[in-house]
């Protein structure tokens, strides 16, 4: 059996512990725990609780996999938000050894206590506002060694149907299976909505579903601790009595775990296989299939009525506040025909007549997507502070049109759409520097207009919708490698996508590009040629030392840097003493 006690530990001292075979070995044992309980047949019960994964615990504060783990979230957490405490990436660099041993120490000894997650609201796609909980770094770190070590025990157990917030998986294959099923004469679909599923989803789920493939009472107290932290607004600190704080970095993992009983719940109902559906079709019997992707999902009915839609989901709503805690929204849950089509991750889903007169499945950008886009666009260029630059803006708005091209571009109807959102987005930037530099039109084009868009000092182009092209070729998930290389997608939604804002101060990004001209693109340190990408606009006397942010910004005081010579200037100087 795998585990990770103190006979194991001389073993682990020795090998120098690789976090791919340990993936893979938890994989396998998890594996075996499985074929382990569905091996109960009624002349030879078995416990199905044996051979759950022990000892996890001592794996989390080992040194490598948290190395590891801190390496992973550092990475990511660059320019993010910060949590409660305030300590920022650099800040936790300085004294790397000391913050991770004392952390390790804590974990071992059992005196770790995670702290309260602090709330961020974040604007969602049909205006209302999201919660966000965003942890502290430390915490971050944890629940990453946490999440390393789940991953591979419950991507065994995770259906095939599953794909937000999976390795290999993402909103595309989701869409693309409905295609699917919609191909296969599927008539009803009914769309599930879930309310509020992270911020309602039950705590003793959770450790339930936790404590069916772990045997550890010391890890399933630190899952307890995460999910009773309790939440800061605005100073106060608020009791979580459910939920799981949207921002942490294994909440999408647990929330899975618990949401995978709905998926096998719904598997149960249907009939799958050659045989059996050949079975359902010569009785007339009606059969169903499903995809989810996180909250969201969509139940696929064929041979059925109307009425037999509303019976499953009336059935699927019982099942969820038994099991999960979570209540269906009655109002935006829908049963539609499959000829009317039904809205799914953005794209709007229907069968209809194609151009050779065949029946054909359809994925069209919504109505809803495209208000969503001219919404954001406006958010990013035009409802900002005056003082934010002419090219912090196309930078802004370039950000936007690639996020959501890229997303959309699988749909049918997107080489219209992205005629159409292009012919905005330039007319809007167009707009929005008239405005801002109080000059016509005519004017503006003559200044800022070059190769077909809008530009500034023939440095930052804005991005055009159609120069993204079309994607409609189909491929299935890459099958989970545990200890592998696997991909990711970081946001369940991903029109809530939010370009990277880089106004770090007034007019930084025109005083960058400005200087980046004036040093003919190269390192004023080790003379490397570099671009607005790839470089630093460097205060030789810190800003600090000046009375106003505006006096520290002459050309005597400027210079550029490579990121490299950047991140090592201060390497040379006198270090401090503690």
């Amino acid at each position: 059996m795998f585990c990770f006690g103190r006979q194991r530990n001389s073993r682990l001292k020795g090998f120098s512990m690789k976090i791919e075979e340990v993936q893979r070995r938890l994989w396998e044992q998890s594996k075996e725990h499985r074929e382990h309980s569905e091996s109960n047949l009624p002349l030879f019960p078995v416990n199905p609780y044996d051979k759950r994964i022990r000892k996890l615990m001592d794996l989390i504060h080992n040194p490598t996999w948290l190395r590891e783990a801190a390496n992973r979230v550092l990475t990511r957490s660059y320019g993010k938000k910060l949590g409660v405490d305030g300590v920022t990436v650099g800040q936790f660099r300085e004294k790397w050894d000391d913050n991770l041993e004392e952390l390790r120490l804590e974990l071992k000894r059992g005196t770790y206590r995670p702290k309260p997650v602090r709330q961020a609201m974040i604007p969602k796609a049909n205006g209302q506002m999201r919660a966000l909980g965003i942890p502290c770094l430390r915490d971050k770190i944890v629940q990453e060694a946490m999440r390393m070590a789940l991953e591979p025990i419950f991507e065994v157990d995770f259906h095939d149907n599953s794909y937000g917030f999976r390795p290999n998986r993402s909103a595309h294959h989701a869409v693309h299976r409905c295609q699917q099923l919609i191909r296969n004469n599927f008539a009803w679909v009914i769309e599930g909505d879930v309310k509020a599923c992270f911020d309602e989803i039950s705590h003793k789920s959770i450790l339930k579903a936790v404590r069916e493939k772990v045997m550890d009472n010391k890890f399933l107290d630190l899952v307890e601790l995460f999910l009773k932290a309790g939440i800061s607004i605005e100073g106060k600190v608020h009791p979580t009595e459910r939920g799981v704080p949207q921002g942490g970095v294994i909440s999408p993992l647990l929330a899975n775990a618990v949401l995978n009983k709905l998926d096998w719940y719904l598997h149960e109902k249907g009939e799958t296989g050659p045989k059996a559906t050949s079975r359902s079709i010569s009785h007339g019997r009606t059969n169903i299939r499903f995809v989810r992707y996180a909250d969201d999902w969509c139940v696929f009915i064929t041979r059925g009525t109307r009425r037999y839609a509303e019976r499953l989901r009336d059935e699927i709503s019982e099942f969820l506040l038994r099991e999960c805690g979570l209540r269906l929204s009655v109002e935006k849950t829908l049963i539609t025909h499959i000829r009317d089509g039904f809205e799914f991750l953005g794209f709007e889903l229907s069968r209809g007549i194609g151009t050779h007169g065949k029946m054909i499945a359809k994925i069209k950008v919504s109505r809803k997507a495209i208000r969503n886009f001219k919404t954001r666009l406006c958010d990013a260029v035009r409802h900002v502070k005056r003082y934010v630059s002419i090219s912090a803006r196309i930078y802004r708005a370039s950000q936007v049109v690639r996020g959501w091209g890229e997303y959309f571009r699988i749909a049918h109807n997107f080489s219209k759409v992205a005629g159409d959102m292009g012919c905005y987005t330039f007319w809007t930037m167009v707009k929005t520097i008239c405005r801002l530099m109080d000059i016509p039109t005519g004017k503006c084009l003559k200044q800022y207009y070059h190769k077909t868009t809008i530009c500034y000092k023939r440095m930052e182009y804005l991005a055009k919708m159609t120069d993204i092209t079309m994607k409609l070729d189909y491929r299935r998930p890459n099958p989970y490698v545990p200890g592998g290389l696997n991909t990711y997608e970081p946001d369940a939604e991903p029109e809530e996508k939010k370009y990277i804002s880089e106004q770090k101060r007034p007019g930084y990004r025109d005083l960058k590009l400005t200087q980046l001209q004036q040093d003919q693109y190269r390192c004023r340190k080790c003379g490397k040629d570099v671009t607005i990408k790839d470089s630093e606009l460097d205060h030789m006397i810190p800003i600090k030392n000046f009375p106003s942010y505006e006096l520290a910004n002459t050309p005597e005081n400027l210079r550029t840097l490579c990121r490299e010579c950047h991140r090592t200037k201060g390497d040379s100087g006198p270090k401090r003493t503690k």
